[in-house]
């Protein structure tokens, strides 16, 4: 049976594919994207990796966008990599949604260290 926490990380995730139809997917590496896309996300990822913060806020200024989804890892690294962008973004003019990011981690019950491991979390409860 499905608890509420594991009904509510379903809505999140179908929440991110409807924001994800229009704003750009932060996330820090390839296998966030596949993790991603296998549970049925599409849109335009930006994978961090090695690039500096500015030169992202740079192309999405060129670009014109407005907001993008912040999706880092919940170890150390990402929460320091989460909030340098939040501080560089915002004091640009681009929103961050951090929402969905901040709900994936509570409905997981915090049963996930990284983007990369949502796709076997979810299917593995979806099997039972």
């Amino acid at each position: 049976m499905r608890d509420e926490m594991f009904e509510r990380l379903l809505e999140t995730i179908e929440e991110l594919k409807i924001e994800a139809e229009d704003k750009p997917i932060i996330v820090e590496g390839k296998k966030d994207v596949i993790s991603l896309e296998k549970l049925g996300v599409v849109g335009e990822f930006i994978i961090i990796g090695k690039l500096p913060i500015y030169i992202i806020a740079d192309e999405l200024i060129k670009r014109r966008t407005k907001e993008v989804i912040l999706l880092t890892d919940y170890d150390r690294r990402g929460r320091l990599l989460a909030k340098a962008i939040v501080e560089e973004f915002r004091s640009r003019g681009i929103k961050v949604n951090t929402k969905i990011r901040k709900e994936i981690f509570i409905y997981t019950g915090s049963g996930i260290r990284d983007i990369e491991s949502l796709f076997n979390y979810v299917n593995k409860r979806l099997i039972y």
